[in-house]
């Protein structure tokens, strides 16, 4: 009798062992064979701008006038990167000024602003609201934009040079999603080499005086 006994009591201790070693495999091991994401994939700033509803909010403003002051502040704020630092913009014929700031919307500290403006979001950001802008707006030919806490030596990006970063392709041709996640994206912003081409003709330094 004790002997059953005992051999039950193994058998319980062995089921249990078993049933805590297939939970840490089922915890643990599929995080393994994840694939890996790189830093810029895992931002939210990533996610903004490749979210398939927020292209499509975008393109339903495709041809927009650049007089329609109410839509381009309706796109900076609420459908670009970065809308909640956006403290002014300005229109001008064919140019559009955009700046941002630490503005009391974002409800940010200067450390958050600081962390969220870091250097390669900053290029990103610039990069692909530009290039969003030229994409929308019909008759907009040249974009200033600048940021608090960096300095430009020139950021004045005209329609057609900006066709030098994305091989030549004119971006008021796109149409689809899949052309703006194409060009715009994935061979674009998330290509280093055009980042870098975009920031030896407009280079950004962190303003020590800001």
């Amino acid at each position: 009798m004790a002997k059953k006994r005992k051999l039950r009591q193994e058998g319980v201790l062995l089921i249990c062992t078993l049933l805590v070693i297939i939970c840490g495999i089922i915890l643990v091991v599929p995080p393994l064979f994840q694939p890996q994401q790189s830093e810029f994939q895992d931002s939210e700033l990533y996610k903004k701008m490749v979210s398939s509803e927020n292209i499509d909010e975008l393109l339903a403003q495709k041809g927009i006038n650049i007089g329609e002051s109410t839509k381009i502040r309706s796109l900076l704020r609420d459908k670009l990167p970065a809308g909640l630092f956006l403290s002014t913009f300005d229109i001008t014929l064919d140019k559009l000024t955009v700046k941002y700031a630490l503005t009391e919307r974002s409800a940010c500290t200067e450390e958050e602003y600081a962390d969220f403006w870091s250097e390669e979001n900053c290029r990103q950001i610039v990069m692909y609201n530009s290039s969003a802008l030229f994409a929308l707006v019909r008759n907009l030919d040249i974009i200033e934009i600048n940021v608090e806490g960096y300095k430009y030596p020139s950021c004045f990006i005209t329609r057609d040079e900006s066709t030098t970063f994305f091989d030549n392709r004119a971006l008021d041709e796109i149409s689809t999603a899949e052309d703006w996640q194409q060009i715009l994206i994935t061979d674009g912003v998330d290509n280093k080499d055009r980042r870098d081409a975009f920031f030896a003709a407009h280079p950004l330094t962190p303003d020590t005086d800001a």
